[in-house]
């Protein structure tokens, strides 16, 4: 019986040996660290467009890929888009351009699109001074999925008609104008 408990010990310490070296493991933790904060924020490059000169009744186009933004916060946004009135950089109230809200161009009175990259060709959404969210010409909404998630679109100008009867501007003016690109939480 002696024999049949030292074998049974024997067989019991011989079983134990592998689990042995798990046990004597020290114990490590792992951090998760989670933000509950979302935050906005995009860039866009570049930022200007200079045309230069330009004639009555002329159509100005950027590339398609002209312009990026990129979603710098942490959460999904949606983008819109506002446009505004231009106006004469040495008197801005004297002299102006009213923003089209129907895409047709008049005297003192210019079209802005905007057309996102890899979309339709000539799938051109007109901007006017409110603030709408940018689709696709199918109707789907811009938005960014995340940090680092980008588009591109590119711009096209059409200038007003004539202000004479010559076919010219009136005078040497150099006029300004102003895109809002912004997110808001999607």
């Amino acid at each position: 019986m002696n024999r049949r408990i030292v074998s049974m010990a024997l067989a019991i310490i011989l079983a134990l040996i592998p689990c042995l070296s798990v046990l004597a493991v020290d114990n490590s933790t792992v951090t998760i660290t989670m933000f509950t904060d979302k935050y906005v924020e995009i860039t866009l490059e570049p930022t200007e467009w200079n045309i230069g000169d330009v004639e009555p009744n002329t159509e100005c186009p950027t590339n398609p890929t002209w312009c990026t933004i990129t979603n710098e916060g942490n959460c999904v946004v949606d983008i819109r888009i506002k446009g505004e009135d231009a106006g004469w950089v040495d008197n801005p109230g004297a002299y102006t351009w009213t923003l089209s809200s129907d895409n047709t161009t008049a005297v003192k009175k210019y079209a802005l699109w905007y057309h996102i990259a890899y979309d339709s060709a000539d799938s051109y959404t007109s901007i006017t001074t409110i603030d709408t969210q940018m689709r696709k010409a199918n109707g789907d909404a811009i938005q960014l999925i995340g940090n680092g998630d980008q588009k591109q679109f590119g711009l096209k100008l059409l200038t007003p008609l004539a202000d004479t009867s010559t076919g010219h501007f009136y005078g040497d003016r150099q006029m300004e104008t102003h895109i809002t690109i912004s997110t808001v939480i999607a």
